[in-house]
C-alpha cells in the first residue's frame, strides 16, 4: 500500500464506521466490518489509487450483506426487541431532539437493507446519486427509486399513528 493511499484511508475512517454503524446499527460491529474491510484492502493486489473509497464502502456493504445472510431471522428480531426495551428505559433521561434521532436511526434499520444502505450513502455520507451507483454497482435510476421509497417509508412511519402502522 503506497502511502498516499495509506492517507486515503485514513482519511475515510471516520464516514466508513458511520456508514458501516448505520447498516448493522452496532458500533461493536461496525468496527469489526472496517476491520475486515481494510484488511482485505491490505491483503488485496492491485492498485485501487482512485477509487480507494469506493472499493471500501462496497467491501464494508458486501461483508455487512454476508453477515446478514449467515445470521438466523429470529435473532435479527430478538435483538430489536431488546433495543426497544433498552429505549424506553432510557428514553426519559434523552433531550427531545436525541428522542427524535434515536427514532429515526430505529426506523432506519427497520428500512429493507437494499433501501437502508443508499440512503445511508447518499443522505449521510454525502455521496451523488451517481457515486452511489457506481459504488453498488446498480443503475441510477435503481437508486433514485430506493431513496425515494426509504424516504417515503420514513416519513409515513414517523407521521402515522403507532397504533396504526408499526415498522
Amino acid at each position: 500500500m503506497s502511502e498516499s493511499e495509506y492517507q486515503t484511508v485514513v482519511q475515510l475512517l471516520p464516514r466508513l464506521r458511520r456508514f458501516a454503524y448505520g447498516l448493522c446499527g452496532s458500533m461493536e460491529a461496525a468496527e469489526d466490518l472496517v476491520q475486515e474491510a481494510c484488511t482485505r484492502l491490505l491483503a488485496s493486489a492491485g492498485d485501487k489509487e482512485g477509487y480507494l473509497d469506493r472499493w471500501l464502502f462496497r467491501t464494508i456493504r458486501n461483508l455487512h450483506v454476508d453477515g446478514l445472510r449467515s445470521r438466523q431471522v429470529s435473532e435479527r428480531y430478538r435483538h430489536r426487541l431488546v433495543q426497544a426495551e433498552n429505549d424506553q428505559r432510557v428514553g426519559s433521561r434523552h433531550t427531545e431532539a436525541s428522542i427524535e434521532l434515536d427514532e429515526v436511526r430505529a426506523l432506519m434499520q427497520q428500512l429493507p437493507p437494499e433501501q437502508r444502505e443508499v440512503l445511508l450513502l447518499i443522505g449521510v455520507e454525502g455521496f451523488s446519486y451517481r457515486e452511489c451507483s457506481r459504488m453498488l454497482d446498480l443503475p441510477i435510476g435503481t437508486v433514485t427509486s430506493r431513496v425515494a421509497r426509504a424516504r417515503r417509508q420514513l416519513v409515513r412511519w414517523m407521521t402515522s399513528d403507532p397504533k396504526d402502522d408499526e415498522p
